[in-house]
């Protein structure tokens, strides 16, 4: 293998910078390729190890090599890794002698793992109460972070400190409370390290990094040790440049470091942490040297207006307080470029464009067209950076209109995968398997196979009020389920077929043991291991551990694993709800296809990257940059007496990336007006940026600002109003269906005729749509199984040869309200008053005249030819009674409020005047036609009672009078909606409609009418 020749620019220096707005890791490349002439030596970088911020940056510095070559010969890359491998389990060789006499660092779930054991032994020893394992994770994942901040200070934290700020701040309870929590980190956690042997993995990145330093002395390198792209902005990370910079060849690059600062801004930036350069100074002045050292690359020769781009971005990035008087600092920075202020204002603006959209809607829009333009032009590339993970995703999805697929590089939640969200589903059904719910999700995930059965389960059997405690009872619920409806709208076949399925899953339940209703706690890890086992027994082989998302699935289970080795056992529920965080909490790719050409990257990805076109999307206040997270356990004061970091620090390295990215030749910044549907506030920097070109350019600042991408705006409405030309009467909300079958409709029950009067539309969805409404899983008792159920027991009450006593009645009631779902509590808490109603009811019927016979839900029905067409009037009756003379009385037991005798005046309430019609003319089945002598309505609840239509003192309420004005009007109202014309509109008298018949969502009432909020219900 050839000797490495050195490369010039370490003749030149050992420490060098390449300017914000370069291809960083291209400028890099080309200069490597050349110095070491690779063309001609495709060996000469084989033994140099290159050292990049991440892995994503790794992969793209290797193909940026390899570019150089111009796609002929042949390459050796160099050994290129992230500062992240001496963090490794598995280090790479060179580092394997440095790391052997080093105790093994905690996994990071081992670590929240130990972390959330001593969180809840805290807990239970200061407050005496268990903590839920959710909760004792959140507090760790706290402490954790107070833990890695640390090995950011400069020296070691001294915790003893603690108590004694404590005392002398004189702190409020609660803030007191937290100071003594931190004994955790302070005391406990040293300690268990000391006891297992194990290394803080914080910690270990520091001793990690000093082992390698003191390899490199030893046994010196002799190949190029290169560190690129990194800021310093961890201990670790400097010291290891300190340690490269004594090698022969070792050369540290910074990426964007302002080599023209003069002393008064060194100082002033060294005060202020969130100023974008505050940890590049502190870490070129830890190397001993000072900015205005720093080589600038070869590479870099920048035009004037990209200088004077990053002057007017470093400007605008800096703190409130040195940005004040922008007036000064545009005269200073106009003068250093030789330049009058809107000269350099222009300059300076060249390329760049700010453009305020309406909401995220259409930045969505606004990027997605951004980035189709760009592919208009031959070779070029574009990228999207935003920090805002949704918006990322909005934007990928509408790239796929014109089938592009650019998919996010910080990949989606695990719970937004399948594999991820089969696993949170599973911990969630495991922990009550009958959960109709739960049972639901698990079928319909589109990785089970028994995907039929959970369409029928779901339509037939799991909605309503829950009946059944566990799956045996809910098998049994199934096979009765044709005999407690009156027209089920499953064949038997489907029963079966439900019933059969439901055993299927019991078996499946016992194979993996994953049925945890039955027990209190059980371990986290047995508890994964068991959801893993009936994930994968749910689901068709390989699934779901195949694909990217199927690996963070197995990633996901091995660090509930880890973490369940050191928690205590839990309840199920907690145990579902803590594998749902984790699943929440973390990312994957799923596997799809770079772009060639476009990207989306977050910040952290976006880091050394460059593009034709960069587009910043979010830049909005809290998005990017995003709002510091308080403390939750360390009052802010404390800090500095502690010696940790600076919680702005990282709002300054967020500023550096952004600063980095808003440098290059193109670049559009976009931020919304609103988001989620409030108010939002641009970017400070994008108002500081404002500021600085408004200050300069005055009236023409808007105009330079929007820059080439002016016309974005009319993109945006353009393609928002592609639906076309708006209809010249506008458009109408309501729905007005008129379209049905010729001669609809054909048949009718008594309550529906006059839901037809009261809501056409609902009508109309039911029969022409074939729509019906689904009851909720889980749901309250529901007054229709309610009244079905009291139908039911008084029909069986008054079969013959049964007891009729108060007992067998109460008897009867109770079991037909538990059958139907009413909870025994309920029972209990009304007894005296179902005591009461049944001896009431005992007594009315003991005066009851039905010598000649009694009829019980009992079936009817009439037919009518009108307009030419056939219809048919239907009704089923509760009670019809004959007396010795052989009339009848129809009685109609309610159980909530019977209609007045005003409402059945008005026609709408015309059920008992249609049966009277039906009963007059034969229409019952059994029962001969004869004159109906009364009509009555019984209210079977708490306050009961009896009344007979027509006993008030409204007139022309006698029996004949209402049965010849139902007979007249049921004609005409069926005539008149067979017209051809016929509107079936949405509730179009709502003062008479009681409730809603379940399709006011689908009108979309809301929209349109005030009658009610949330469109979900009309007059209760």
């Amino acid at each position: 293998m050839a000797a490495e020749r050195p490369p010039r620019v370490m003749g030149s220096g050992k420490v060098w910078t390449i300017a914000p707005g370069a291809d960083f890791l291209g400028s890099l490349a080309r200069t490597l390729a050349q110095e070491f002439e690779l063309a001609n030596r495709p060996d000469a970088l084989a033994e140099a190890i290159i050292y990049v911020p991440n892995r994503r940056s790794a992969r793209a510095l290797t193909l940026a090599l390899f570019d150089t070559l111009g796609g002929k010969g042949t390459l050796l890359p160099p050994d290129v890794r992230t500062l992240g491998d001496l963090e490794s389990e598995e280090p790479p060789p060179v580092a394997e002698a440095a790391l052997i006499d080093l105790a093994m660092p905690l996994s990071p779930a081992s670590r929240l793992g130990v972390l959330a054991k001593l969180v809840a032994a805290y807990f239970k020893q200061e407050y005496g109460r268990v903590l839920p394992p959710a909760s004792a994770l959140a507090s760790a994942r706290e402490l954790s972070r107070i833990l890695e901040q640390a090995t950011f200070a400069e020296a070691p934290v001294d915790w003893s400190k603690l108590e004694v700020l404590a005392i002398e701040s004189e702190l409020a309870g609660h803030l007191e409370t937290s100071t003594r929590f931190l004994s955790i980190v302070a005391e406990l956690w040293p300690a268990w390290l000391a006891e297992n042997n194990k290394a803080d993995p914080f910690a270990y990145r520091i001793q990690a990094a000093a082992a390698m330093a003191q390899r490199w002395r030893s046994e010196t390198p002799q190949s190029s040790v290169i560190i690129a792209g990194s800021t310093g902005a961890t201990p670790s990370g400097r010291m290891l440049m300190k340690a490269a910079l004594d090698l022969p060849q070792g050369l540290v690059v910074f990426p964007g470091l302002d080599t023209d600062l003069s002393g008064k801004a060194i100082e002033a930036i060294l005060k202020a942490p969130s100023h974008p350069q505050h940890t590049l100074v502190k870490t070129v002045i830890s190397l001993g040297l000072t900015p205005g050292a720093v080589k600038t690359w070869p590479e870099d020769t920048a035009a004037p207006s990209r200088a004077a781009r990053r002057k007017l971005v470093h400007e605008a990035l800096a703190p409130a307080d040195d940005t004040a008087d922008w007036r000064e600092t545009l005269a200073e920075l106009a003068g250093s470029a030789g330049a009058t202020q809107v000269e350099f204002a222009r300059a300076a603006l060249d390329g760049l464009s700010v453009i305020e959209l309406s909401d995220e809607a259409s930045e969505a829009e606004a990027a997605a067209l951004l980035l189709r333009q760009v592919l208009e032009t031959q070779g070029a590339r574009a990228a999207l950076v935003t920090p805002d993970a949704a918006l990322a995703r909005r934007i990928s999805a509408r790239m796929k209109r014109w089938g592009i697929h650019v998919a996010p590089s910080a990949g989606q939640p695990l719970a937004r995968s399948p594999a991820g969200s089969l696993i949170a589903l599973c911990a969630q059904w495991s922990a009550d398997p009958a959960d109709p719910v739960a049972l639901s999700a698990v079928l319909k995930h589109p990785f089970v196979s028994l995907k039929r059965a959970g369409d029928l389960l779901d339509l037939h059997f799991l909605r309503g009020p829950r009946r059944w405690k566990d799956l045996p009872a809910l098998t049994a619920l199934i096979a009765v389920k044709d005999k407690e409806e009156r027209k089920p709208a499953f064949a038997p076949e489907d029963q079966t077929e439900a019933a059969a399925a439901v055993q299927k899953l019991i078996d499946i339940l016992s194979r993996s043991g994953a049925d945890f209703s039955s027990v209190e706690t059980i371990g986290v890890s047995e508890g994964v291991r068991r959801i893993a086992a009936l994930a994968e027994a749910m689901s068709e082989t390989p699934l779901p551990w195949a694909g990217e998302d199927g690996a963070g699935a197995s990633k996901l289970l091995e660090r509930l694993d880890e973490m369940g080795q050191y928690m205590e056992p839990v309840r199920p529920l907690d145990l579902a709800q803590l594998v749902g965080t984790e699943c929440a909490g973390l990312t994957v790719s799923m596997g799809e296809a770079e772009h060639p050409r476009l990207s989306i990257w977050g910040p952290l990805e976006a880091r050394l990257q460059s593009a034709d076109l960069i587009v910043l999307a979010g830049l909005n206040e809290d998005v990017w940059p995003e709002k510091t997270p308080p403390d939750a356990f360390l009052p802010r004061r404390f800090r500095s007496a502690l010696g940790l970091m600076d919680p702005d620090e990282r709002l300054g390295l967020s500023a550096h990336d952004f600063a980095q990215l808003a440098c290059a030749p193109k670049v559009v910044m976009l931020h919304a007006a609103r988001r989620e549907d409030s108010p939002a506030v641009a970017s400070r920097w994008v108002w500081r940026l404002r500021t600085l070109a408004q200050g300069a350019l005055r009236d023409d600042a808007s105009a330079v600002l929007a820059g080439d991408a002016s016309e974005l705006h009319g993109w945006v409405r353009a393609r928002q109003s592609e639906q076309g030309p708006m209809p010249a009467g506008g458009v109408r909300v309501e729905p007005r269906p008129t379209r049905r079958p010729s001669g609809w409709p054909f048949r009718l029950s008594v309550t529906r005729v006059d839901r037809l009067q009261r809501d056409p539309y609902a009508i109309w969805a039911e029969d022409v749509l074939r729509l019906r409404t689904l009851d909720p899983m889980n749901g309250p008792m529901q007054a229709n199984l309610r009244g079905t159920a009291i139908h039911k027991a008084l029909e069986l009450f008054e079969e013959s040869g049964g007891e009729k006593s108060e007992t067998r009645l109460l008897t009867l009631l109770k079991a037909q309200l538990e059958s139907s779902g009413t909870p025994d509590t309920d029972w209990l808490s009304r007894q005296a008053i179902w005591e009461m109603v049944a001896a009431w009811y005992l007594d009315w019927r003991i005066g009851r005249d039905v010598s000649g016979g009694l009829h019980l839900e009992v079936n009817g029905k009439i037919d009518y030819l009108i307009a030419g067409e056939k219809f048919v009037l239907s009704a089923q009756a509760d009670r019809i009674e004959t007396s010795a003379t052989g009339r009848l009385t129809i009685v109609d037991f309610k159980t909530g409020s019977s209609p007045s005798d005003r409402a059945i005046s008005t026609g709408f309430d015309q059920q008992m005047p249609l049966q009277a019609l039906i009963a007059q003319r034969g229409g019952f089945g059994g029962i001969a036609g004869a004159t109906v002598e009364a009509l009555e309505y019984v209210e079977f609840k708490g306050k009961p009672k009896a009344r007979r239509i027509g006993s008030g003192r409204i007139a022309d309420m006698d029996v004949p009078s209402l049965t010849q004005r139902a007979d007249e009007g049921v004609q005409k109202l069926i005539a008149a909606y067979r017209q051809p014309d016929a509107v079936f509109a949405s509730a179009p008298r709502v003062q008479f409609v009681k409730y809603d018949f379940g399709y006011n969502l689908l009108a979309r009432r809301a929209e349109w009418t005030s009658d009610t909020s949330d469109g979900e219900g009309g007059d209760e």
